[in-house]
């Protein structure tokens, strides 16, 4: 896995695995007499169900989704996920059309939803519609458009369209969803000086979601200038913060030799007043970091970082 798609997992716990899907028959086996087998007769195509039941199913997706986001760890559980994001892509893509005009003059809860699903269907053409309604009103619906956004994650859409929502929305899920999508716009390989400047405009959010995921799309982005930013949060209150920038400033040092030291520096310089889980997190970047292992003191790898420019 490249450090660009590490980064890109890390606030959104993504590592998503193969799936493993199988299952055994363990029904008897009776022998068929061909002679008397009636002739197969194909079964006729199944109606799709109505547009309001297709909406509510979807949306006990969407939370079974959003619940294994946060805890999908294991092959097995990675493996659920998967699948579920296939089945939610091949019923979203069937309805794409529906979707659309729902999206645009349905009732407010089916807009939600719509909106959401749409990002499933991985077609790149109801991007414009999704950032058309970042200027509604209804901030839940802006909230769902923008999880689809990060969901269908084109490497096209504008990161103009998402500074505001990051930036201005009172509400902690729109500026979530906000961060979200640039991550993951980022992750898809979008790259532009506006994109880095509203993620790192986004370090200093209250939220730790918001700023942990602000602070991985900058690694993602190899952003330089994000350094001393980054360096400030190995400090942060929020675990998921200080991981995020520690892993982000390792991935800048890498990218940017003439950062290396600095970054060697605020990542050592971390490691001596922190506790043992931020320890860990650390210790990783730098080990990542110097492609090497001065042990788990702080000395060695303070008298190593020193040493460079």
């Amino acid at each position: 896995m490249s450090a660009t798609h590490t980064l890109g997992a890390l606030a959104l716990a993504l590592l998503v695995g193969p799936a493993i899907l199988a299952c055994k028959s363990t029904a008897t086996k009776v022998p068929v007499n061909l002679a008397k087998a009636e002739p197969y007769v194909p079964l006729p195509d199944r109606e799709p169900d109505p547009l309001g039941y297709f909406l509510a199913e979807f949306d006990e997706s969407l939370h079974q989704w959003s619940e294994l986001k946060l805890v999908a760890g294991n092959l097995r559980e990675q493996s659920t996920l998967q699948a579920l994001e296939q089945s939610m892509h091949d019923r979203a893509r069937k309805r794409r059309d529906e979707l659309l005009a729902t999206l645009e003059t349905g009732a407010p809860l089916n807009r939600r939803i719509a909106a959401a699903a749409l990002g499933f269907t991985r077609d790149p053409t109801v991007l414009g519609p999704l950032l058309a309604t970042l200027d509604e009103p209804d901030p839940e619906l802006v909230q769902k458009a923008l999880l689809g956004i990060g969901i269908l994650a084109q490497p096209e859409t504008p990161p103009e369209a998402l500074r505001s929502p990051l930036l201005d929305a009172p509400d902690e899920w729109t500026r979530n969803n906000a961060a979200f999508a640039l991550l993951a716009v980022a992750s898809a390989g979008a790259s532009s000086p506006e994109l880095a400047r509203t993620c790192r405009s986004g370090l200093i959010d209250p939220s730790p979601g918001v700023r942990a995921q602000c602070a991985s799309a900058l690694g993602v982005l190899a952003d330089a200038e994000a350094v001393p930013a980054l360096s400030g949060l190995l400090q942060d209150e929020a675990n998921l913060v200080a991981l995020a920038a520690s892993v982000s400033l390792a991935r800048i040092g890498q990218e940017h030799p003439e950062q290396k030291g600095s970054v060697a520096r605020a990542l050592a310089g971390a490691l001596e007043p922190a506790r043992a889980e931020r320890r860990t997190q650390l210790l990783g970047a730098l080990r990542w970091l110097a492609r090497t292992d001065f042990g788990e003191n702080a000395r060695p790898w303070l008298e190593w970082a020193h040493k460079m420019p």
